[in-house]
């Protein structure tokens, strides 16, 4: 009795998992369909970006925002669940090349970020006169 009730509560948990996009459903997967990738970066509005790590083995997992021209890590937040997830907002960089250091276990998956402005130019023809001087 005590191993069904753990084992509907660990299916529960899974399931809300599951149901937060935070974790893949348990589905069967053939040759030709590709197996549910453990971590993805999605942009979810203007400068704003969802981590999403699934971690059945439960190894130490950290994510990461690093500035790639000095290293200098700017988010860092260090994890041992079977799944978690992070939003960040990149608003406020500065204009450069950024990345998104995901480490689970001994593996490191990075997806770079460029953030840079762009100024737009145009050109408008506003209103025409016409001003007649008088002949003196």
């Amino acid at each position: 009795m005590k191993t069904l009730a753990q084992q509907a509560s660990r299916f529960l948990f899974l399931a809300a998992f599951a149901a937060l996009g935070l974790a893949p459903a348990a589905q069967a997967t053939t040759p030709d369909q590709p197996r549910p990738q453990p971590i993805s970066v999605q942009q979810v509005a203007d400068y704003t970006y969802v981590v999403r790590v699934s971690n059945p083995t439960l190894e130490r997992s950290q994510v990461q925002l690093v500035r790639l021209s000095n290293n200098t890590v700017l988010f860092r937040k260090s994890h041992n669940g079977p799944a978690f997830g992070h939003k960040l907002n990149v608003e406020q960089l500065p204009d450069g090349e950024y990345a998104f250091e995901v480490k689970v276990g001994k593996q490191t998956h990075r997806y770079t970020l460029d953030i840079h402005t762009q100024m737009q130019r145009s050109a408008r023809l506003g209103s025409v006169s016409l001003t007649a001087m008088a002949a003196e």
